[in-house]
């Protein structure tokens, strides 16, 4: 058996310390992943594993865990997580080394699946599949030329963007659900939502209708976890949009859809100085509706647009919405985007069918002047 120290919690791959119970706690309420098992077969799971890594607390209670199967040749990891109240402390990369690298399995080769911590899992040598590996309903990713989009925290005087962790979870499940304002009347005294919440569902119902915003905390979760998974693939970089008032969470957004550009050698065997994606687009935008028209989507728009043009020198930004969605387009248009049509049929909408996108975009030689007219706008919003 081994067992290593980290911080306050141990490591430890004795399989008579599981906490099936935990394990199955997590499993059938927490994790995306195969919700469709029960407790039993979760715990049948675990008796079958050919190997199993717990994390334990000071209390001896199991706050992480994952399992393994294999045939000494090749070793499936699975079941692998941390409690969120103890992530960001280095258990996730303790386990997964603890069962890779500290064990009998260290030579093998290992195969996992998830849709989350992609960088966690190469730090130990896991990349995508190469031609030998044919999977059922396996789906490729584009391979993505030129730097990697990143961006950290993107502050403002309204609002900062935070990029989106798991701690944001909470946040934005209250963010979905309407909350209440608070009144710049009366002392700052807040005001409850209306009619027992009714009117405020109903606002909230409409608002959200052409919008695809997760309205419960198992869809929030799973938000969540995919928007990481994205990030970490190098194919979405989302925010949590965070109130700087009173630091509460009210909402989210990314950029995603990115473009690089083959740009051609000059004579001298240079090419050209890139810091990012040519292109992109910024969408997956929601507020809650005590957000509504505080000045935060304006000044959202002016940080990401600033970082898009001025960090990553994009050719280019596109916004979509739905082209029913009157109130997306005036907003895009008051913030000085310039409209270029309808596409038809572009993509999915929140009614199931395929929906008209109105496009919006900035190029790189229109943001002066639209920097411009959001600065006038945010100077707008502050006199108010």
């Amino acid at each position: 058996m081994t067992r290593k120290i980290v911080g306050d919690y141990e490591i430890d791959d004795d399989p008579g310390r599981v906490d099936a119970d935990a394990a199955v706690a997590f499993l059938t309420a927490e994790a995306y992943w195969g919700r469709w098992r029960g407790a039993q077969d979760i715990k049948d799971q675990i008796a079958a594993a050919w190997r199993v890594v717990g994390v334990y607390d000071r209390a001896g209670g199991m706050v992480g865990f994952a399992r393994a199967f294999g045939d000494r040749g090749c070793a499936y990891l699975a079941d692998v997580y941390v409690l969120p109240g103890q992530r960001g402390a280095g258990l996730g990369k303790a386990l997964v080394a603890m069962m890779i690298e500290d064990g009998p399995g260290a030579g093998w080769r290992w195969v996992l699946h998830t849709s989350d911590a992609h960088g966690l899992y190469r730090q130990f040598g896991f990349a995508r599949p190469d031609h030998r590996l044919l999977e059922r309903q396996w789906r490729t990713e584009d391979v993505r030329p030129g730097p990697e989009a990143s961006a950290g925290t993107l502050a403002g005087k309204v609002v900062r963007l935070e990029p989106l962790q798991h701690q944001h979870v909470a946040g934005l499940v209250a963010a979905a659900r309407g909350g209440s304002r608070t009144s710049q009347q009366s002392g700052g005294s807040r005001t409850s939502q209306q009619s027992g919440g009714s009117r405020t569902s109903e606002q909230s119902a409409e608002l959200y209708r052409w919008s695809a915003v997760p309205q419960d905390e198992i869809a929030v979760r799973q938000y969540v976890e995919t928007a990481i998974a994205a990030r970490d693939g190098g194919t979405a970089v989302p925010f949590a949009v965070v109130r700087t008032a009173d630091d509460t969470v009210i909402g989210s957004t990314r950029f995603f859809d990115f473009g690089y550009w083959a740009w051609p050698t000059s004579q001298d065997g240079t090419s050209v100085a890139r810091t990012g994606p040519d292109t992109c687009e910024i969408g997956y935008t929601w507020l809650s509706l005590a957000a509504i028209r505080t000045g935060a989507n304006t000044e959202m728009k002016r940080l990401m647009l600033a970082h898009a043009f001025e960090v990553w020198r994009a050719s280019s930004v596109a916004l979509h919405t739905d082209a029913r969605n009157q109130r997306s387009r005036d907003a895009m248009q008051r913030i000085g985007l310039r409209y270029e049509g309808v596409l038809r049929a572009h993509r999915l909408g929140t009614d199931g069918k395929p929906r008209d996108s109105a496009r919006f975009s900035v190029t790189a030689a229109d943001w002066p002047a639209v920097r411009q007219h959001l600065d006038e706008l945010d100077r707008r919003y502050q006199r108010s």
